[in-house]
């Protein structure tokens, strides 16, 4: 995994925190992950200005999910989308700042909408779509975006790379 962060990093990419499942409503267990990921990458020589990620499983609880990032120093998240269906759960697609509404105030976090998860769309238990159809539904949510000269935040797990159709439905959604 060091080998893995130090790869990322030398390749110009950012690094993210992936909370494990019940994070999202655990303050104690975000902190926990996040020095434990900086501490690694701290040892490892990775610096970076920004520090954000996802929750795992999209799982999300307002505002506990939103304080505790903003508590334990993350600087965005980019975890609101549906997981049953792509699209712009926040209604737009650019970042915005935060704010927590039991306490009246803004938080120091930016939400990144997700805008697709391949999952939602090809998953059997959401959206099922396959091939041109599912390629055709992502498109049109990134031509929305650059319609509106917004950010397309594209979820692609690694682990459908395994189907060469995969790659390939993959290259050209970032290439197209």
């Amino acid at each position: 995994i060091r080998q893995l962060l130090k790869d990322i990093h030398h390749r110009g990419h950012e690094i993210g925190l992936h909370p494990s499942y019940e994070a999202y409503r655990d303050h104690g267990q975000t902190e926990d992950e996040f020095q434990r990921l900086l501490q690694v990458c701290g040892e490892e020589g990775i610096q970076q200005d920004c520090w954000g990620g996802r929750q795992h499983y999209l799982r999300w609880q307002a505002p506990i999910t939103w304080r505790n990032w903003a508590s334990v120093g993350l600087n965005y998240d980019s975890t609101l989308s549906y997981a049953d269906y792509a699209g712009f759960r926040c209604g737009i697609c650019y970042e915005f700042p935060v704010y927590d509404l039991e306490r009246s105030k803004p938080l120091p976090l930016l939400e990144r909408p997700l805008i697709v998860m391949e999952g939602s769309v090809l998953g059997e238990q959401y959206m099922n779509l396959q091939g041109e159809e599912a390629l055709n539904c992502m498109f049109r949510l990134k031509d929305r975006c650059r319609l509106f000269n917004g950010d397309f935040t594209l979820l692609w797990h690694n682990s459908q790379f395994d189907l060469p159709q995969m790659w390939e439905m993959y290259k050209a959604i970032i290439g197209g």
